[in-house]
């Protein structure tokens, strides 16, 4: 297990470029079937989750950015835009919980709509990205363990992609297992893809596996969660409140 790289940076750049085609094919997926159902929700959608949408959609599209120059061998803007990127993270960590507290609140007594427990799963991959991103940029010095980690940051954010994709075809387990891979079975396909690749090419990293565990044992917590009864109790009344005191936006 390596924990810098011992391979040409031509080829790693290149690996990335694949990690992210498989990475959009999942979020293209899962997002684009849904659409026409999330334009059409009853009741219609908060303001704030249109704003998530777009964020979200937009922080995406810069770290793809940030892999592309990259490849095109352009570090110096890559460094200098990555900053930004970073930035504009904060600002989607705060608007995505946000608005899943106001979809969730406004939904609650909507038949069909997700439990109020269903938080600790959509919050599993906003915890990722805020303990993930910092790591990453730590790693900024180290390419290669900077280029995996990052993109486990993206991927801790693709998981409702993958939901809505299963979600056309199959409805929602009721057991813990099934619920983990129905909720976090993109993010752990996306993790062995890149797992495999690296190592049928003895590239896998250290970094890498921290992060890649970290990614998975917080989806397992929230999975576990959502089956805890005091978790269920302590939601509905949250989102009781948020509803209450006019939160929903």
């Amino acid at each position: 297990m390596h924990t810098r790289a011992s391979w040409p940076a031509r080829d790693d750049r290149r690996t990335a470029f694949v990690w992210l085609t498989a990475f959009w094919i999942f979020i293209g997926v899962g997002f684009g079937f849904d659409l026409l159902n999330y334009f059409h929700e009853s009741p219609p959608v908060p303001t704030i989750v249109h704003f998530h949408a777009v964020a979200t959609t937009l922080w995406l599209l810069l770290v793809t950015s940030l892999v592309l120059l990259v490849e095109g061998g352009n570090v110096k803007l890559h460094r200098l835009l990555g900053w930004f990127v970073a930035g504009f993270a904060a600002i989607v960590v705060v608007i995505a919980p946000w608005s899943e507290l106001s979809w969730q609140a406004l939904n609650l007594h909507t038949p069909g709509a997700l439990p109020p427990q269903f938080l600790s799963i959509a919050f599993s991959g906003v915890l990722c990205v805020i303990l993930l991103l910092p790591y990453g940029i730590l790693l900024r010095h180290n390419s290669a363990a900077h280029r995996r980690v990052m993109m486990l940051a993206a991927v801790a954010m693709s998981d409702a992609g993958f939901s809505r994709m299963v979600g056309l075809v199959a409805p929602a387990p009721t057991g813990f297992l099934g619920t983990y891979l129905f909720y976090e079975g993109g993010n752990l396909i996306l993790v062995l893809f890149m797992l495999i690749w690296d190592w049928k090419r003895n590239r896998v990293m250290k970094q890498f596996v921290q992060a890649a565990l970290l990614l998975v044992a917080v989806g397992l917590a929230g999975t576990g969660l959502y089956f805890n009864p005091t978790w269920q109790s302590l939601t509905r009344g949250w989102l009781e409140a948020w509803a209450r005191h006019g939160w929903i936006h």
